[in-house]
């Protein structure tokens, strides 16, 4: 206790160092984000702008080159990207969508490098936004030795492993990339439940545990 009390601070250029990657892991998947959907609107909406600039320009005699022009043209753009994606999801929840969305599965999962990227980009998706409810819990697991832990999700139960009983099946995704992980067959025993949500887990996981739960933070 006391080696860690006399501890010498660490120096400016780390705390530096520590503060510019913290920040870097806060505002990335937010200008990452902002990024996607600015290239989803210009690709699904580009179509939809020079027919607004020409309305503007013949209706109101403005310049297509104009400030109010653009803005309303890709205004338009993202609401018409809006309004597309959400048809989408309207039909892939009717049968005949998910026929159409296997099928598209089906298609892409046959073509090499493709398939790779396409399972990753979806997996991804679903862990993020997709439904949790297969993850029951999360706890932590001894791994790599005695002395440490690591974060998992408990997806099922089983006594798959004769003469170890019940058995919980724990995944422990990697960091930072939660798509990608081990799968651990641990005594109930031998975990420990923690006091997080799914979501609190995953952001922690994502950020190299840069950012913990505001309740935890010393």
């Amino acid at each position: 206790m006391n080696s860690l009390t006399n501890a010498p601070k660490p120096t400016f250029g780390v705390r530096f160092r520590r503060a510019f990657v913290t920040g870097l892991l806060v505002l990335a998947p937010v200008w990452l984000t902002g990024y996607i959907l600015m290239v989803v609107v210009r690709l699904l909406g580009g179509m939809l702008s020079p027919y607004v600039r020409l309305a503007l320009e013949k209706l109101f005699d403005l310049d297509p080159e104009s400030t109010l022009v653009v803005f309303a043209s890709d205004l338009s753009a993202f609401v018409a990207t809006v309004l597309l994606i959400a048809a989408i999801g309207v039909v892939v929840n009717r049968v005949l969508g998910k026929r159409l969305l296997g099928l598209f599965d089906y298609i892409l999962s046959r073509i090499p490098v493709v398939r790779e990227l396409y399972d990753a980009i979806r997996k991804f998706i679903q862990v993020f936004f997709g439904d949790k409810s297969s993850f029951r819990g999360v706890v932590a697991v001894k791994y790599p030795t005695e002395a440490s832990r690591v974060i998992g999700f408990v997806t099922a139960e089983s006594n798959l492993i004769p003469g170890q009983g019940k058995l919980l099946h724990v995944f422990v995704p990697l960091a930072p990339a939660p798509t990608q992980g081990l799968l651990f067959f641990v005594p109930e025993a031998e975990t420990l439940p923690l006091d997080l949500s799914v979501d609190e887990a995953i952001k922690l996981i994502v950020s190299g545990g840069a950012i913990p739960p505001e309740r935890y933070a010393v």
